[in-house]
């Protein structure tokens, strides 16, 4: 996996760019618009995410300065990269059984979950929280090129088909989760070591990181299989109990979600 990930193009200027900004102690808001703002179809793709009817925004969100004042830097950022990545990677998801949208819709929900949870948690978890639930299914880009050029499609389907775990069935085919992937994916491109912790983490059990334990929650509760099944609710409260995570602020936030969808 690792050669594949070396191969992989350069962010576009822009988005390094935006990396650089966002890394800076003092960020300076009005440059960062300007940056977006100067690529149309970044700035189009970020104002789509930013009013997804998960975020809850009462009136839509027109302009890239307003959108980074109310999802602050580093979830703009996540944006940016993420619609970036899609471009710069080939896409073909058949070994998930799923498209572009389909993992677009799922980073979404992982997203706000994390925002209504954590913002009536601990907000200064939120920034760090958000993009890497924004950005953490990225991996199964590359995780399923990877299958499909090794000829282990049939199996990888058949295994996923029959219930087992995406987790259980990259990590017997790749010797990796993607969320492992996604780590080296995001080292490759310079982002910051907290970020890369985090998503490399997910899949330790017995982490003690505190980003990463939220993550998983949330990739249990909503993933490609399932999102807010009874069974994956249930397995992500187990998590939680073992993690000692905040459950009420949990299930409220699942319930606003939920609403949300049926909205």
């Amino acid at each position: 996996m690792l050669e594949e990930i070396k191969s992989l193009p350069p962010l576009p200027i822009s988005v390094i760019r935006i990396q650089e900004i966002c890394m800076n102690n003092d960020t300076d808001i009005e440059e960062l618009a300007r940056v977006i703002e100067h690529d149309p179809m970044l700035s189009a793709n970020i104002l789509k995410s930013v009013n997804s009817p998960l975020y809850g925004m009462s009136k839509e969100i027109s302009s890239v300065h307003q959108a980074i004042m109310l999802f602050g830097i580093s979830m703009i950022r996540g944006f940016a990269a993420a619609s970036a990545i899609k471009k710069s990677v080939t896409v073909d998801l058949s070994s998930y059984s799923v498209t572009i949208d389909d993992l677009t819709k799922v980073s979404a929900l992982q997203s706000a979950l994390a925002r209504e949870w954590y913002r009536n948690v601990d907000k200064s978890m939120l920034p760090l929280l958000q993009s890497s639930a924004f950005l953490m299914e990225l991996g199964k880009l590359v995780a399923s090129l990877k299958i499909i050029s090794s000829g282990n499609l049939d199996h990888f389907l058949k295994e996923i088909t029959e219930g087992e775990s995406f987790e259980a069935v990259e990590r017997k085919y790749l010797g990796s989760s993607s969320y492992e992937i996604a780590a080296t994916m995001f080292e490759h491109w310079n982002f910051e070591p907290a970020l890369i912790d985090a998503l490399r983490e997910i899949s330790n059990l017995s982490t003690q990181n505190p980003y990463a334990k939220v993550l998983r929650v949330i990739t249990q509760a909503v993933n490609f299989q399932e999102m807010f099944s009874a069974q994956s609710l249930s397995t992500a409260l187990e998590s939680i109990e073992a993690f000692g995570l905040n459950k009420n602020a949990f299930e409220e936030a699942v319930i606003t979600l939920q609403t949300a969808q049926k909205g």
